[in-house]
C-alpha cells in the first residue's frame, strides 16, 4: 500500500517562511500558495511582495513604489499590475 505524505501545519509555514526568505521564482510563489489554501494559512505580509498577477518576486528593479495619500501604490513593471495597500 501506499503512505501518504501528509504535512502538519506548523511544518507548512515553516516551509513558507523559508522559501519567502529567499528570492522565490514564480513557480515557487505558485506552490507556496497552494500550501497556504491547503492548510489555511494566512500570508499576510507575504503577499504585498510579490506580483499577484504574473507572482514575480518585487525587488528594486522589477517595481514601481508610490505613496498617494493613505495608500501605498506598486506597479509591476514586469506586466503593469498595480496594486494598492493602506498605509497602516
Amino acid at each position: 500500500m501506499r503512505e501518504s505524505k501528509k504535512i502538519s501545519k506548523l511544518e507548512v509555514e515553516d516551509k513558507i517562511k523559508e522559501i519567502f526568505e529567499r528570492n522565490p521564482s514564480p513557480s515557487e510563489i505558485k506552490k507556496v500558495k497552494r500550501l497556504a489554501t491547503s492548510k489555511n494559512i494566512k500570508l499576510g505580509d507575504y503577499k504585498k511582495k510579490f506580483c499577484r498577477k504574473c507572482l514575480s518576486w518585487f525587488d528594486s528593479g522589477n517595481c514601481e513604489v508610490r505613496i498617494k495619500g493613505s495608500l501605498k501604490v506598486v506597479r509591476c513593471l514586469n506586466c503593469g499590475y498595480v496594486g494598492r495597500y493602506k498605509i497602516k
